[in-house]
């Protein structure tokens, strides 16, 4: 079954729980061909003038910032990045149910059908996004869910009986993704003007740095628990570093936080999306108030797809489906591991990854400097690009950090990087 999770944040499609594509809605429309989701946001500070964003929570025909060959509007924007996302995953025909927005208005759902097929998707169903990820979760009679969006925090009221229904929606303006990132950003900004007497947004290459690495610090937060934070921006041969902690964004994003939770209003049950989850310190600020938070697992959506698919498939035509039967609880798909990589090779030298690993220091590096490094997590290897020296995984470019597998090829400064594992007996 194929899911198509249409939140800009993160735009996700997936088979059978398996993730094939997972960008956000950005498009960058720099050069002759619209380019979209990371390697837009690769450069969406480099220039902002040819940055577009809000094409998927617009869904209309109001005319976009710049233009392109064959892009006039939002609408045409929606239709090139979905004809992207089909061509990556070879959908060939195949039946795909869309996870829409609790707050899509009949004119947008029906612009979106009519996207998608030219488009090349063939729509099995329309799926209220918060009934989506709730429907398997264990949760009271009446229940609020809280997810984030790139322009905004939304929150949507349940009732949950025989079937899971979604009876209200409210959309919180202020707490949309890419307003906290400017207020992050803005606080990394200031901790390098007091700690280096250097403004990384004077200059559009170090604004990007910073960016990209507090883009990527949120992405990989836990819940939002507090966690430390580097940051290094490199511009004519100068390598500048700060420290500090999330709780540091948290603090910065105290303000829109606090409207967030008057919108929620009083103590209720609240699921928090793996989204939600991640900005820092809030999930800690609606538990201090009161709510009963219920942290929704990440496969939550595609889950609730699977569980409904009796109800999405029944009857005739695409309809919007707000309610579904309450299913029996269903486990995750079970992910695929994939061994782990154990050394890095450039040339012919393969050297031990360990928990951290810098470019610099692979004696096959030369004078590439701190273009990379790689660290071990729970889940794996990730690749995060560190300074103003374009970084490439398996050919597309790496704008904060990238998950790296066996076999995955780094290319920066002219040098290729092979993850390998080596078996010893």
């Amino acid at each position: 079954m194929w899911v198509l999770e249409l939140n800009d944040a993160e735009i996700t499609l997936s088979h059978d729980g398996t993730v094939a594509y997972q960008e956000p809605g950005i498009a960058s429309l720099a050069g002759r061909i619209p380019v979209f989701g990371n390697d837009a946001l690769a450069t969406a500070r480099l220039d902002p003038r040819r940055s577009e964003n809000q094409y998927f929570a617009r869904m209309n025909g109001e005319p976009v910032h710049a233009t392109a060959p064959g892009v006039a509007n939002q609408a045409d924007l929606v239709y090139r990045h979905l004809r992207q996302i089909a061509a990556v995953a070879d959908l060939d025909g195949a039946a795909v149910h869309l996870v829409v927005p609790s707050n899509s208005t009949p004119d947008q759902l029906g612009l979106l059908l009519g996207i998608a097929q030219e488009a090349g998707l063939e729509v099995a169903s329309l799926l209220d996004a918060a009934v989506a990820a709730a429907c398997t979760a264990s949760l009271p009679a009446e229940a609020r869910l809280l997810d984030v969006s790139l322009h905004r925090a939304s929150v949507a009221t349940l009732v949950c009986e025989s079937t899971v229904r979604r009876v209200g929606a409210e959309e919180i303006a202020e707490a949309g993704l890419l307003r906290l990132l400017e207020g992050w950003v803005d606080a990394v900004a200031d901790r390098f003007v007091a700690e280096t007497r250097f403004d990384p947004l004077s200059i559009a290459a170090t604004e990007q740095q910073v960016f990209d690495q507090v883009y990527a610090a949120v992405a990989r937060a836990s819940n939002g628990a507090p966690a430390e934070l580097t940051v290094e921006v490199a511009h004519r041969g100068d390598t500048r570093t700060v420290d500090l902690p999330l709780s540091v964004l948290a603090a910065k994003s105290a303000q829109r936080y606090e409207v967030l939770a008057q919108h929620i209003g009083g103590p209720t049950t609240l699921a928090l999306t793996r989204r939600a989850q991640r900005l820092p310190g809030l999930t800690s600020l609606l538990e201090g108030v009161g709510h009963t938070v219920v942290r929704l697992d990440i496969e939550a959506s595609r889950t609730g797809v699977r569980a409904s698919a009796d109800t999405l498939e029944a009857g005739d035509g695409v309809s919007f489906v707000s309610a579904v039967p309450t299913p029996d609880r269903v486990a995750p798909a079970p992910a695929t591991e994939t061994p782990a990589g154990t050394h890095i090779l450039c040339g012919a030298v393969a050297v031990p990854l360990g928990d951290r690993f810098d470019a610099a220091k692979h004696p096959a590096a030369g004078d590439l400097g701190a273009a990379f490094h790689i660290e071990r997590r729970e889940d794996g290897h990730y690749v995060l690009r560190k300074g103003e020296i374009p970084v490439s995984l398996n050919g597309k470019p790496v704008a904060g950090e990238a998950t790296v597998e066996p076999g995955a090829v780094i290319e920066s400064g002219g040098r290729a990087f092979r993850i390998v594992r080596v078996i010893e007996d």
